[in-house]
């Protein structure tokens, strides 16, 4: 029995130290890696589109963007695998949400996440095939 909780809290501390991306920092640290968000107003038609992002504990601003501009920001997520932010996004006639960094979506594929967004929602950059073709809803009202 003492075999098996041994290697079971080996197991979870492996996969916890995945799960977080813990890496090596010049100082020899250990530190949380840091993610990078990158927004994109790809609504076309020369809209312009206000965003609004913020977390429970940050609130990165309102943000007006022309057309095909962007902007970004960069955060460490939490330990406990909680992180989220979620923003507004506003054009002419349209007020939608979407949780443009969710942990347990966002983690496993991508430290740099960049996302289009588009009138039908926002597309996150594929970084195997270099394509922004991973694409969400957006959050209901």
């Amino acid at each position: 029995m003492a075999w098996f909780i041994r290697n079971a809290m080996l197991l979870l501390i492996l996969f916890s130290l995945y799960r977080i991306n813990i890496c090596d920092t010049d100082e020899g640290t250990l530190l949380i890696k840091r993610r990078f968000v990158r927004v994109t107003n790809d609504l076309g038609g020369n809209l312009t589109l206000t965003v609004h992002c913020k977390s429970a504990d940050d609130d990165i601003g309102v943000q007006v963007l022309p057309s095909h501009a962007s902007f970004g920001f960069n955060f460490r997520p939490s330990w406990i695998f909680s992180t989220q932010f979620y923003c507004s996004f506003q054009w002419p006639n349209t007020f939608k949400w979407f949780d443009i960094y969710d942990n347990p979506r966002d983690a496993p594929h991508c430290s740099k996440c960049w996302w289009r967004i588009v009138p039908n929602g926002p597309c996150r950059f594929n970084w195997y095939d270099k394509t922004y073709d991973v694409c969400f809803q957006w959050n209901k009202d």
